[in-house]
């Protein structure tokens, strides 16, 4: 074999001398040089790579063992007796040729199933190579099988024939040679490259492959739905419905997987079908846990919907979105792993580029930890009136990098929450009640009695009222200004927001104006006297109301708790027309006969 290529190569070399008898010129004489010494390298490339052809035997060297095992049994040209000569029988004392036949056929049918295709480039064809005791063809997959020298000769290990009617057994749920005895021929005739019998049971392989993957689907979305029931009242099927798709497709794969090797395809068939099927697993095992996730946050948004804080509603988001970056990440690895990529080389590939990446994106981890920071000590919660880096709105979403702030004139702000975890917060909407200051003026004509019943009675009406925080509220006559007597009140509402708040202002501002006019307290103002002389006929002004004190006493005792006059809810002169009122049926709720309510409410 030698012979031949070296012959061609010099012939080549030959091309490039001169004809005719002419002296060649220099740069010809160089190149005939560099062809012919480019046809001796290579010559003497050609004669290294020796090739074992059907037939013959060589156990010299690891790699001409190994293709005196794999070429003698080709389907079409096999010699199993020269295949088994590279075995080591005397380890394992199996001196049949007719077992070591069965043997050897097995072990090639368990490595083509497989899909192992041994790649020769990587097995030396020394004699003696370096450093080499025995040689592992598939270190991950099958490490059992590995060849070692034996005298002279390189062979197939005593372990490996050990190893070898175990895994036909893994590979091959039941022998497919032995049905195929009795079966008719024409069912091992071929068309397009495979038999009858081989198309027919991949067709059905496939069809119990999906309706497998349809029961499984099935049974998960049922149970699935069962187990969540007792946890949460109500879910989201759709998200269970999503989930559970890729269960059935995982089984599916499986299944596949299983039943693919003993339909007995080439190796090359079964090397791309058992990979890409691998892919798929993998890929549908990381799209489970990712749509999990989702039924994991629906589960835990509902049962955050039962508690009272509502820092947990915006957590349960955030949850969601680190669970998926994370999912996406390890997912990433594992379908790598399953396309023997090796993982740990490409993470130490990137480890400089994933320096580089943390060194600009220091901002990005400064947000994400500041985000932790204020969920773990929830300074504020969703819809808590704040005043933070200048900012002042109501929290409306805490994300992974920013919280959004509703300002009062409707704009949204987001700040970094590096920012607000180092920055100062002042949380109204963490207020255990909210104070209401302010000094109320009197007339100056207004009697001692007056002014003591006028205190009197709007503590009365302080009592009287539900949201106020009873062991807070003070009421006093405290100075006399420019042009009024001033009284000052100070409390503090419990309420909830600051709607409430507005609403218990106004009902007890509504009973102060009352118990004035009832104690005939008038309020004051900015005023000037000017004194004129005229000679008109001066007229008699009428004397102010001037109750006695058991009149004014009466009046307190009336706007005091249970008394008659007292209204803590206010005046019921309509709804009120609030923020998501219901518009009252009947002749003013435009659905009755007036005809002025029916143009009003057209053209709202």
């Amino acid at each position: 074999m030698i012979a031949p290529a070296l012959s061609t190569r010099i012939v080549m070399a030959r091309a490039y001398t001169c004809p005719l008898g002419r002296v060649p010129s220099a740069p010809m004489k160089r190149l005939g040089l560099a062809a012919l010494l480019l046809a001796l390298s290579t010559a003497a490339s050609a004669s290294a790579q020796h090739v074992v052809e059907a037939g013959e035997a060589d156990c010299s060297t690891p790699r001409r063992a190994l293709l005196t095992f794999l070429a003698n049994l080709q389907e079409g040209d096999a010699h199993p007796e020269q295949a088994t000569r590279c075995f080591d029988w005397g380890a394992v004392r199996i001196a049949d040729h007719d077992r070591q036949r069965q043997v050897a056929q097995r072990f090639k049918h368990v490595l083509d199933a497989r899909g192992l295709y041994v790649q020769m480039d990587d097995i030396p064809d020394e004699e003696d190579p370096a450093d080499t005791l025995r040689v592992v063809p598939f270190s991950n997959t099958l490490p059992q099988f590995y060849l070692v020298r034996k005298g002279s000769q390189w062979v197939i290990s005593a372990e490996t024939i050990r190893h070898v009617p175990a895994w036909y057994d893994e590979t091959f749920a039941f022998d497919v040679d032995t049905y195929l005895e009795g079966a008719p021929s024409w069912l091992t005739e071929r068309v397009f490259g495979v038999t009858w019998w081989q198309l027919m049971a991949l067709l059905l392989l496939l069809a119990v492959a999906f309706f497998v993957r349809w029961v499984v689907t099935w049974v998960a979305v049922a149970q699935g739905s069962r187990l969540l029931t007792t946890i949460v009242k109500t879910l989201d099927r759709r998200l269970l419905d999503r989930a559970a798709k890729p269960i059935g497709t995982v089984v599916m794969v499986l299944l596949l997987i299983y039943a693919f090797p003993m339909l007995r395809f080439s190796v090359d068939v079964n090397r791309v079908i058992i990979f890409g099927l691998s892919v798929a697993a993998a890929v549908s095992a990381v799209v489970i846990v990712y749509r999990l996730v989702d039924v994991f946050a629906d589960v835990m948004a509902k049962r955050a919907d039962d508690t009272e804080t509502k820092l947990d509603d915006q957590l349960v988001p955030l949850v969601r979105k680190s669970l998926k970056v994370v999912t996406v990440v390890l997912g990433v690895i594992f379908v790598l792993q399953n396309m023997e990529v090796d993982v740990a080389s490409l993470i130490a590939g990137v480890s400089l580029g994933g320096l580089a990446f943390t060194l600009a994106a220091r901002d990005t981890v400064a947000n994400l930890f500041g985000s932790v920071s204020i969920f773990s000590d929830q300074p504020f919660q969703v819809g808590d009136w704040v005043v933070m880096q200048g900012v002042e709105g109501v929290v409306e979403e805490v994300g992974m990098r920013s919280t959004r702030v509703r300002t009062f004139y409707r704009s949204l702000v987001s700040i970094p929450n590096s920012k607000v975890a180092d920055g100062v917060i002042d949380n109204y909407g963490a207020r255990e009640s909210r104070r209401t200051f302010l000094k109320l003026g009197v007339q100056y004509d207004t009697t001692p009695e007056q002014i003591e019943a006028f205190c009197d009675g709007i503590r009365a009406i302080l009592a009287n009222n539900p949201a106020v925080k009873k062991d807070g509220y003070h009421v006093y006559f405290t100075g006399f200004g420019d042009s009024a007597l001033e009284i000052m009140l100070y409390f503090f509402f419990v309420v909830d927001s600051w709607a409430d708040e507005l609403r218990q202002r106004h009902l007890i501002f509504l009973e102060v104006l009352r118990l004035a006019d009832a104690l005939g307290v008038g309020f004051a103002f900015p005023t000037r006297t000017v004194h004129v002389t005229t000679r008109a006929k001066e007229k008699e002004l009428p004397d102010p109301k001037r109750p006695d004190e058991e009149a004014l006493g009466a009046a307190v005792l009336a706007f005091g708790p249970a008394g008659a006059l007292a209204r803590p809810a206010g005046p019921q002169i309509s709804h009120g027309f609030y923020p998501g009122f219901d518009r009252p049926e009947g002749p003013h709720g435009g659905q009755g006969d007036d005809p002025d309510a029916d143009q009003a409410d057209s053209r709202e």
